[in-house]
This record gives structure tokens, sequence and C-alpha cells, in this order.
């Protein structure tokens, strides 16, 4: 089940897209057709990927909510949205581009996840050594299925039992943690749903027809949550965005 990675896979999508309108989930998608930078392609891949995920996750209703594959074309929607206020030529666009560079704030996980285990089962006592197969047949097969070939264990194994597996694909890990969760040997599963503290970061919320982002700077105390916040709202329509306002 090895995957094209997700970079190439929008740079294909990006001539396609520019000819064809992706109707399959009308409630996220929106006709922005935008030709993308390689400058936006290179640097904001991963704030499209956790933007659209961030849709995904906070919505149990979202259509790929229990779909492991990252839709692709809904990432590079969400690029585009991002090229569309990158194009402006204002002191609004330069200051979030090259002033602040500012980035999202999710540390969402798509390679990895973390199981609390049955440590001293003999499959679970070989996947801690990193052997693969580990000799069950429905781990083996979650394993093989989603391509995860390393795993690290936690400082204090087995009196804290729990271990890491990573795989080099990327996956919505809501279904995959349903999944290892429930096989016999795991009692957990869980991956990173967030980050600690504050910081920059972009939000974004799309209709039928438009879509809402907003870039915004905190400081003060960030690692605790930022004190202060100060916010850059644009609408993006047809590919094309305006400064709405700075709060």
């Amino acid at each position: 089940m090895k995957r094209i990675p997700i970079l190439i896979i929008i740079v294909f999508l990006i001539a396609f897209l520019s000819c064809e309108q992706d109707n399959t989930n009308p409630s996220v998608s929106n006709p922005i057709v935008v030709e993308l930078d390689t400058f936006i392609v290179n640097n904001y891949i991963e704030d499209a990927k956790s933007l659209y995920f961030h849709e995904i996750i906070t919505d149990i209703y979202h259509p790929n909510y229990n779909n492991p594959i990252i839709d692709t074309a809904e990432v590079t929607k969400v690029l585009m949205i991002i090229q569309a206020v990158y194009n402006l030529n204002s002191p609004e666009r330069d200051t979030i581009f090259e002033i602040h560079e500012i980035h999202g704030h999710f540390c969402y996980s798509f390679q990895s996840i973390s199981l609390n285990v049955k440590t001293e089962l003999p499959e679970i006592q070989n996947l801690s050594n990193n052997i693969i197969p580990t000799g069950d047949s429905g781990l083996d097969h979650l394993l093989s299925t989603y391509q995860f070939d390393s795993v690290k264990t936690s400082y204090s194994y087995p009196s804290f039992p729990w271990l890491t597996i990573y795989t080099q694909d990327e996956y919505n890990m809501i279904p995959l943690e349903r999944e290892f969760s429930d096989l016999p040997q795991i009692l957990i599963a869980e991956f990173n749903k967030g980050c600690i503290g504050d910081g920059n970061t972009i939000s974004l919320i799309r209709n039928s027809d438009s879509a809402t982002i907003t870039f915004s700077i905190g400081w003060g105390d960030c690692p605790a949550g930022c004190i202060f916040h100060k916010y850059w709202e644009f609408e993006v329509r047809n590919g094309v965005a305006e400064f709405i306002r700075v709060y």
C-alpha cells in the first residue's frame, strides 16, 4: 500500500484542478482555482494539510472523518486559498509572508501513533524489538496495511507500557486509532492531536463559494497560552483574495 509522496501528488493536481472542479465533497470544497507558486507549495504544504485535517478532526460528520486516506485534492484547494492571499499587492500580505512569516500551530500526527500495550504478549515483545511481522495475524495486518515499519518504546518501557509506531506514509489517524484500539493486545491507541502552548497560526473557514482565512500572531507567555494576539482576515472568492480587517 505504498503511496506517492503527497507533494508529488499535489504538483500533479495543480494542473488537474485548473481544468476540473472536484465536487465530491461540496460541504468543504470551493471553486477557487489559482496557479500555485513553487514557494507556496514548498513552504505551506504542511499548513494546508493541517488546515484541512483541522476541518476533519473538529467535525465528526465530515465526509472523510473515517477515511484514512488524506484527500490531496482538498489539500491543494487549501494551498490555492493561501496562494490567493500571497498574490495580493498590499502591506497586509507583506506583513504576513515577509515580516512575520506566519505558519499554522497544529502539531497533528500523520505518520505515527502511540500504543498502550500488553507487554507480556510475545507479539508485543517482538514489536517492541522492531521485529515485524510480529507473529500475530491481526496486528500484522494493520502494520502491513498502513506500512508501519519502525517502533520506538517509551523511556521506561515496559514499566511504562507505551510504544510508538511509525510509517513513511501519511494518514488520517482517526480511523487508525480505532482499528488499533480494537486489537486485544492494545489497551489504548492515541495519535497527537495538538500542540502545547500557543503562538502564530492560521485559521480557515470554507463555504461553498468562498473562504475566510485568518493569519495571526501571538505574544506574551506563549508556552502557557499567549496573552496577546493580532489577526489579519481575508476573504477569497473565485481565486481572488480581499483583505477584510485587522484586529
